[in-house]
Formats: C-alpha cells, structure tokens, sequence
C-alpha cells in the first residue's frame, strides 16, 4: 500500500514542492511548527532510515543541506535543524525545522506542541521563498 508521501509524489495528492530528482523530493509540510518547514523524503517507500542503500542515505543528507541554506536565506533564520522521522508515515523523510533565534528554542518537543495544518496557498508562497534562493 502506498504512503500518502507516494501518493504526494506521484501528484496523486497536492503537495508544495521545492525540489525533485531521480531519488527524493522535497515538499512543503503541511502540518508546520515553524515558517517554512519542509521534508525531504526518498522516492522509495523505506520505512527506516537506516535501511536506505549508502548512496541514497548521503544523497538525501546532501539534498537537506542544500534546502536547509537556502530555507535559511529565503526566511533569515540563525539555523534550520534537522530531524529524521519514521513514527507518523512509514517513510523515511528528513524534516527541516527553520528556527529564526535559537535561544528562543528550548527544544523539539515544545516546537512540535505548535503544529498546525497550512494552508495551501501559504506554503506556495513559502516554497516559491526557497526555490528562489537555491
């Protein structure tokens, strides 16, 4: 059964997209803590991240750097933290928290308490930010 990132990818379900190649994409989130927060999520349905082949484990960790810069330039943020996530959707993606001022950041767990759906027309505008700045 395909995941609802698949189902993103194969345009099945609208999606806000940043990036795309031969091994991932990168979308908007539609359930962000924070302003610009994205995912990079592998084209092969892989549940856990450390069963990704090497090759496409360094391309995906490659590809966050890339979009977390330019999400900082796009958005003017201190630094753009990273997690790998697997619990909600059996998908392995890497989610891009853009974070304005680390200080304020106490941690992930009181980001995560602000989570909230999107709207699409938002997360245009926010992916068009980053695509800009790549």
């Amino acid at each position: 059964m395909s995941t609802i990132f698949t189902k993103i990818i194969n345009r099945e379900i609208p999606g806000q997209f940043i990036y795309e190649d031969d091994k991932c994409v990168v979308i908007m989130d539609k359930f962000p803590v924070v302003e610009g927060q994205s995912m990079v999520i592998s084209k092969v349905e892989v549940d856990y991240v450390f069963d990704l082949d090497d090759d496409l484990y360094a391309h995906m960790f490659a590809v966050a750097k890339k979009v977390a810069e330019a999400t900082d330039k796009a958005f003017g943020t201190e630094r753009t933290c990273l997690v790998v996530e697997g619990f909600e959707v059996p998908h392995v993606h890497i989610k891009l928290y853009p974070i304005k001022t680390v200080g304020e950041m106490t941690s992930l767990a009181s980001l995560v308490s602000k989570r909230h759906e999107e709207t699409n027309e938002i997360l245009a505008k926010q992916a068009a930010q980053i695509k800009a700045a790549l």
